[in-house]
């Protein structure tokens, strides 16, 4: 049996594979690849602020953080985590992303108390203040802060003592804007 070359063809397959090969050895020398941003930097705008928070001011910012953070409704939400998913729009993307799946882990309730809390139907509100301790020196992209947070307790017919929440926050002005966003939440 004699196989037979189809020249036309065997020529067209040697030139797609010498285009494919080509084409890809052109790209691996390039410089004209895309740095990437500098960590904690983004290139997006940041998401507008929410209603009644001047962005521009960065004690504002982080209190609104905190108060959303810490403020839960345990029979609508799965975890505390949902406090961290209201707090997003005042938080710097790249914090999101470093907090990811560990957003639970910035409130310190046990497993038991959020069952409690859900089965009561309680509704757990924060307030927070900056408090008077020593933090260092402002700069012009970068503001640290102790914050004091009290998480008030109501359910209906249960009484149970405030709790209080000691954080050390930090803001960061987003590039190229004058808005501020919460880039660390470090509960004590």
């Amino acid at each position: 049996m004699i196989q037979h070359i189809h020249r036309p063809r065997a020529t067209a397959y040697v030139a797609a594979i010498t285009t494919a090969v080509v084409v890809a050895a052109s790209g691996c020398g390039s410089n004209n690849e895309p740095t990437p941003p500098p960590a904690g930097s983004t290139s997006a705008a940041p998401s507008p602020a929410p209603a009644g928070v001047d962005d521009r001011d960065p004690d504002q910012v982080m209190l609104w953080t905190a108060n959303q953070l810490y403020s839960w409704r345990p029979a609508q939400d799965a975890s505390a985590a949902a406090g961290f998913d209201r707090a997003r729009p005042l938080l710097d993307p790249t914090y999101i992303q470093q907090v990811g799946a560990s957003a639970a882990g910035l409130a310190r309730v046990t497993g038991a108390s959020w069952a409690r809390w859900a089965a009561d139907n309680a509704t757990i509100t924060a307030s927070s203040r900056i408090t008077g301790d020593d933090h260092p020196a402002d700069t012009g992209g970068k503001h640290q802060r102790v914050v004091e947070i009290t998480q008030r307790i109501s359910a209906p017919g249960i009484t149970e003592p405030d709790r209080t929440v000691i954080a050390y926050m930090v803001a960061a002005r987003q590039p190229g804007t004058d808005q501020w966003r919460v880039s660390m939440i470090s509960p004590r």
